[in-house]
């Protein structure tokens, strides 16, 4: 009887150890989804793209054996985030009508839209601009999903700089009023957004608006830039407006611009006025 009992205990501890076991692998899935993704993102504001994207990976990973085992609104959820970052937008696309499926509200709302999104870049790539930049300026304007919004910003801003780089005078003027005006909105909504910041730095530097190029471009480094290149960009275009600030100012008004100007540069660590620390 007591050999029975203690083999009766023993099965008993090995099957709560085992679905301990099991409970503690499905949890774990999901946890190191979230924990890659959020190392992406780490990296990713470090301008380490190559890294970033290895997490994302992971991330992804972890996420889909996840959905196999126990599929939920959060797995899923975090699969399309971690497959946005990707630019896997399809696979996106896919995983947030899951995520709707499985309770997230907001999930067939931002399918929708990220297959607007890979509508319009398709449209673009096929020679079909024009409808293609209204899709794009429609996201601007009543997409929720912000990853969308930044996208759709991108690629509006750029093929509108691009068509009026050949325009008369006159009409690139137009042209570019009217997409600041759009982008301007959006940062207004979002006013910690470093990449609005930046995009109308750019417009500006396109209209010989220098001032508020300048100090649009500061902010945007301030806040924040996605990617190294576009912060090198970023910083470039302070340099070119200080430079046309600089040569178009009245004495104090220029030693007073220098004067901050040497403290920004300062608290960035840059070598001398036109040196990033960048070009070390």
């Amino acid at each position: 009887m007591t050999k029975l009992l203690e083999t009766a205990r023993k099965a008993q501890f090995l099957l709560v150890l085992f679905i301990l076991c099991v409970f503690t692998s499905c949890v774990s899935h999901l946890q190191e989804a979230k924990f890659h993704f959020a190392e992406g993102r780490d990296f990713a504001r470090s301008y380490d793209r190559d890294k970033a994207a290895s997490f994302y990976k992971r991330a992804r990973l972890e996420a889909v054996s996840e959905v196999k085992k126990h599929p939920s609104a959060q797995a899923y959820l975090v699969k399309g985030m971690a497959e946005m970052e990707l630019e896997l937008w399809a696979e996106a696309e896919a995983s947030f009508q899951n995520a709707f499926v499985f309770g997230f509200e907001k999930g067939e709302e931002w399918a929708g839209d990220l297959a607007l999104y890979g509508m319009a870049v398709t449209l673009n790539e096929l020679g079909m601009g024009n409808v293609s930049d209204r899709v794009f300026a429609h996201l601007m304007d009543r997409s929720k999903f912000k990853p969308v919004v930044l996208l759709s910003a991108q690629r509006y801003v750029e093929t509108s700089l691009n068509k009026v780089l050949l325009a008369e005078r006159k009409e690139k003027t137009r042209a570019l009023r009217s997409v600041l005006t759009k982008v301007e909105r959006l940062s207004q909504k979002d006013l910690s957004c470093g990449y609005y910041h930046y995009l109308i730095a750019q417009i500006c530097g396109h209209l010989d608006d220098y001032q508020p190029g300048f100090e649009e471009a500061v902010m945007a480094k301030e806040l924040g830039l996605p990617a190294v290149e576009i912060s090198r960009d970023n910083d470039l275009q302070i340099i070119f407006c200080y430079k046309k600030l600089e040569a178009g100012l009245p004495g104090k008004d220029k030693d007073a611009l220098r004067f901050s100007y040497k403290r920004w540069i300062k608290k960035w660590g840059w070598i001398g006025p036109e040196t990033p620390d960048w070009k070390k």
